[in-house]
């Protein structure tokens, strides 16, 4: 991991981080989305257990994990929501510290959504922080998800306010405009961190 430069990206469910690693991705950056590899840890068999132990009820007949209900549940009761993290959250660090150091790139990002609730930030030489405003937040989680506005507001609420994320960045983007001018803040961001890696 000495030889690469990690810059972290972090914000709000549903405040662009997606969006902005798509675009990044598309100008040939190296992207490590936390999200992406949570779903790959939670089938790993020592994980699927821890959850079983203290989720019983959040399990397809099948055997898989239904992510839907275990949402439901955890961000119901902050204590359940912490037991979750601890069960994923060392398998998800161990797997983004293995990908960063295996990165064909110096110039790497790792797109996380508890970037500092969890203690990724230690792994960055810079970290970004999307912001949106909050109405555009929920707007944009009921189009893209099927839960309630009551959820996404209990999902919201759940996570550090956008004041405590801005403090611990060293970029903020802005993410109220149009994709277009989204994409143009990407690019910038890019050529920025090209600049900043050599």
């Amino acid at each position: 991991m000495q030889d690469k430069f990690v810059v972290g990206i972090t914000g709000g469910i549903a405040s662009g981080k997606t969006v902005l690693s798509t675009c990044l991705s598309e100008r040939g950056a190296y992207i490590i989305d936390a999200d992406l590899i949570s779903r790959d840890v939670i089938r790993l068999p020592e994980v699927q257990a821890a959850i079983k132990a203290a989720f019983p009820t959040v399990f397809w007949p099948g055997g898989d994990v239904d992510r839907t209900a275990l949402r439901a549940v955890v961000f119901d009761d902050e204590g359940k929501r912490l037991r979750l993290n601890e069960i994923m959250h060392p398998a998800i660090l161990t797997e983004i510290r293995k990908k960063i150091d295996e990165a064909p790139q110096k110039l790497v990002y790792i797109v996380v959504p508890l970037l500092f609730e969890a203690g990724y930030d230690t792994l960055c030489h810079y970290i970004v922080t999307i912001v949106a405003d909050e109405q555009k937040r929920i707007s944009r989680l009921l189009n893209r998800d099927t839960i309630s506005e009551e959820l996404a507001v209990k999902i919201m609420r759940a996570q550090i306010s956008e004041s405590e994320r801005i403090t611990g960045a060293n970029e903020v983007i802005v993410n109220n405009d149009t994709p277009e001018a989204f994409a143009r803040r990407a690019e910038e961001l890019h050529e920025k961190m090209l600049e900043m890696a050599k």
